[in-house]
């Protein structure tokens, strides 16, 4: 799917948007972006002769070189109230995470009233112990799921804790579902938690406390 125009419709069409460069721009980056994911997947399980790594080397340096003649300090930034939108159109509405920035793992994230959930393919770029997920990129991923559910809310907040439990391994190249609720709201702390399962089992559980803060 190409990358979003600013707006949100439904699974057949457009997502929540980002906040600066053009259209145009946007499109571009973000099937950039995809292209590189790509790249990276490839340049990491390839087995194909040395020389013709040696000329891949050379075109990716190429084109660096080439995209970095001109560069932004910070990645294009989603518009904070994206999540939000998508939360208001219903959960047949999804919020793209990372789709201008190659580092993140990617999501379509669906939102309910207090909830949020996803799903994830991992690949071999994810790996850890052999054949499981990285610990640390499902820290990652339950961030990302809980602190999306505080800004679907309205809430521009922090995470100030989150703690994890692995409960046991989590496989690459099966299909991971990923979710996140909230528990408990009390002033400005809101108390979140989340889980990554596998088959009907969760592998990780995770509960975070996010604090509202203000704008500057």
């Amino acid at each position: 799917m190409k990358a979003t125009d600013g707006v949100v419709r439904n699974e057949g069409g457009v997502r929540a948007g980002v906040l600066d460069g053009s259209p145009e721009q946007r499109e571009a980056v973000g099937d950039l972006v995809a292209a590189t994911r790509a790249l990276m997947r490839a340049a990491a399980a390839t087995s194909v002769d040395v020389e013709v790594i040696r000329r891949a080397e050379a075109s990716i340096l190429a084109a660096t070189e080439e995209l970095g003649a001109r560069s932004r300090t910070r990645p294009l930034r989603p518009e904070f109230h994206g999540p939000a939108t998508a939360r208001d159109a219903g959960p047949e509405t999804s919020w793209p995470m990372f789709v201008h920035n190659p580092l993140g793992i990617p999501l379509e994230i669906r939102f309910g009233e207090d909830e949020a959930w996803a799903r994830l393919l991992p690949n071999p770029l994810h790996e850890g112990p052999p054949d499981c997920v990285h610990g640390g990129f499902s820290a990652h991923l339950l961030d990302c799921m809980l602190g999306t559910l505080m800004q679907a809310r309205g809430s521009r907040s922090l995470t100030a804790s989150l703690e994890l439990t692995y409960r046991r391994r989590t496989p690459l190249d099966e299909p991971l579902d990923l979710y996140s609720r909230i528990v408990e709201i009390d002033g400005r702390k809101t108390i979140a938690e989340g889980w990554i399962a596998c088959n009907g089992e969760r592998t990780v559980t995770a509960r975070g406390v996010f604090v509202r803060v203000d704008r500057e």
